[in-house]
């Protein structure tokens, strides 16, 4: 009986599953942890069902095939954003490890060849996790260095210098006030050689050893143990956050000159 049960819990779905308000929890709580949905505009979808059919035969039990209109941004845009792409109108497919918790997104033709091998490195767990990013920005004459997910990398994780990075949302209500306290700090400590001061959106661009739950949040990475971020109170006034990297600089000697110190001490008080 338990076998029969577990066939059926498997296989009660068609090969490709069309998203509605009516069968979307069951869709959420199907027992396949590998999903693959594909967003595109209604009549786009009935031209798509017979190739998708086609593939989703190849895998059935293994992976569940979801087709979901575009334009529906109930049904839509909560999965379109954890792409970044809430705004898209063209086709797009993703797939969701629900088990590992990763989520992937076919870059490539949307050909059926092209199609059939993401989910075959799906099933393989051979794809690439999708991580969010906006892009690279130019940060030429910047105060405050932007990072999105393509540069955290380069900018934070593999520079050689002590990084204070502000991780942010648009949403959040006490953001705009950090951010403005970042800016002043940018321009107090501009033209320290071994001081970066950056800041992140959060809600668009995503990266493995970037976790954070709250926002603002103010993380302070010292050049020799990127590893260990010192996460510094988003609360805490300018003088006290600037007082706080002033000691991080001069425990690992990269302290500037002492008339260096002494002119951006004597800064005028409204500064920070």
């Amino acid at each position: 009986m338990d076998k029969i049960l577990q066939f059926l819990n498997y296989n009660k779905f068609p090969l490709v599953t069309k998203l509605t308000d009516i069968n979307s929890a069951s869709v959420h709580s199907s027992p396949i942890k590998l999903q693959v949905y594909v967003f595109a505009k209604a009549d786009d979808l009935k031209s798509l069902l017979e190739p998708l059919e086609d593939i989703a035969r190849n895998f059935k039990g293994k992976i569940m095939f979801t087709a979901v209109d575009i334009a529906d941004e109930d049904l839509a845009k909560p999965f379109l954003t954890l792409f970044g792409l809430e705004e898209s109108k063209n086709t797009v497919v993703t797939a969701f490890d629900n088990k590992a918790i990763s989520k992937f997104l076919l870059e490539s033709d949307l050909t059926p060849s092209n199609i059939e091998e993401f989910c075959s490195r799906l099933l393989h767990g051979t794809l690439t996790p999708y991580l969010k990013s906006q892009p690279i920005p130019d940060n030429t004459n910047a105060n405050v260095q932007i990072v999105v997910g393509k540069t955290f990398d380069d900018l934070v994780l593999n520079s050689h210098k002590d990084v204070l990075l502000e991780v942010y949302t648009p949403w959040c209500v006490t953001c705009e006030t950090t951010s403005k306290q970042i800016e002043k700090l940018a321009k107090h400590f501009k033209g320290l050689d071994n001081l970066v001061i950056a800041k992140i959106d959060a809600s668009a661009n995503e990266h493995p050893k970037l976790q954070v739950e709250e926002y603002p949040t103010l993380l302070f990475y010292p050049a020799g143990d990127k590893a260990n971020p010192i996460k510094v109170s988003a609360r805490s006034s300018s003088k006290n956050i600037a007082a706080f990297i002033k000691e991080q600089l001069k425990e690992k000697d990269q302290s500037p000159k002492d008339e260096q110190w002494k002119e951006k001490d004597q800064a005028p008080k409204d500064e920070l």
